[in-house]
């Protein structure tokens, strides 16, 4: 009855209630606690998912106040960093996991109180890990640091005064990009209700907006590097280049359609097509926040595809640019639900 009950009433909070869709408050600390359950996107990870998961955090937000032109644009997004305890529903082959991560909270549409979008990228801690020795059936994690990726839709509501209770439901992913195998990532869907405190009441500005002017299009080249290892007797850990030359057009001030291809020196192909090299095109979206991108795209393999499996590959990448023409980017590269690789590279917009 007590799940029930959480379940039924974390929904009521997302669906029946009301506030404002701008925070009044400039800062506010959460409190929170989830319940879930660990994912098996895996046959092998079946005998892994023994009980309930439950997790607790404590969430640090900086809300925006309109002085930049991209707080309207977003309806005002949020900012923040959180710290995740969680216990995956699986002592024996997992244990406790940690995690840490900056995020931003996008609404999603306008209304007087709409759903919250959250994306958040950091780093995870996993207690117990693949030991061919003592813990031989855990094929999730083979590494104790991990990155970490949550995704969550939230929704607040006002109870007096600075006081807000938030319901959410978020998608946790733990994953070292095959740095070391095996490595099929841990994925915990789950239920969260909130207790939110405001501080310092927020004061609108944007007196000294300035007109926002952007290019159409552009071209970008990237270059990134990274390491994985293939699940192989040898077990033998490559170093991998990519180089992408990404066109993108722009569709307002918010976001942009892209386009282009990948070229990539990855010898840990050599193992299964004799060839190091490897092509593909791409098409995605790009949102901007500022100086912070966020992006998503898909593309195909035109040379050296390793099996049919990998037809397709997906990137989910955050950039930061430093100047109009420099910028970083952290990409983690996947097909479909299987992670290929996390690379970190530079831009240069031409």
């Amino acid at each position: 009855m007590t799940i029930r009950f959480f379940i039924i009433f974390i929904l009521s909070v997302l669906l029946n209630f009301n506030s404002l869709s701008q925070n009044p408050y400039k800062y506010s600390f959460d409190g929170s606690l989830s319940f879930g359950r660990l994912l098996a996107h895996r046959n092998s990870m079946r005998r892994m998912v023994d009980k309930n998961s439950y997790s607790a955090e404590i969430t640090f937000n900086l809300h925006t106040n309109g002085v930049k032109h991209h707080h309207k644009e977003y309806n005002y997004p949020s900012y923040g960093f959180t710290i995740n305890y969680s216990n995956p529903g699986n002592k024996t082959d997992i244990g406790n996991i940690i995690c840490s991560y900056g995020f931003v909270s996008l609404p999603i549409n306008k209304n007087k109180n709409p759903f919250h979008f959250k994306i958040g990228l950091g780093m995870g801690w996993v207690e117990k890990t693949f030991d061919l020795d003592n813990n031989f059936q855990s094929l999730a994690i083979s590494t104790h640091l991990n990155a970490n990726v949550q995704l969550k839709i939230e929704r607040s509501f006002k109870l007096k005064n600075q006081h807000f209770l938030k319901g959410a439901i978020l998608f946790n992913h733990l994953s070292n990009g095959s740095f070391q195998t095996p490595n099929l990532g841990l994925n915990l869907t789950q239920l969260q209700l909130s207790y939110s405190l405001g501080l310092k009441k927020q004061i609108a500005d944007s007196t000294n907006l300035k007109n926002s002017i952007f290019k159409k299009q552009n071209l970008t080249i990237y270059n990134s590097s990274a390491f994985k290892e293939n699940q192989t007797p040898t077990l033998k850990k490559y170093y991998i280049n990519e180089t992408c030359i990404q066109h993108q057009y722009r569709l307002g001030y918010k976001s942009g359609i892209i386009s282009g291809f990948d070229i990539l020196y990855n010898p840990s192909l050599e193992d299964f097509t004799n060839k190091r090299s490897q092509c593909g095109l791409f098409v995605g979206h790009l949102l901007h926040l500022d100086k912070l991108k966020i992006g998503l795209l898909m593309g195909t393999y035109f040379y050296n595809r390793k099996d049919k499996s990998e037809t397709l590959y997906h990137k989910l990448f955050t950039e930061y640019h430093f100047t109009n023409k420099l910028s970083a980017r952290l990409t983690l590269k996947s097909h479909w639900a299987k992670a290929d690789f996390f690379s970190l590279g530079i831009g240069y917009k031409i």
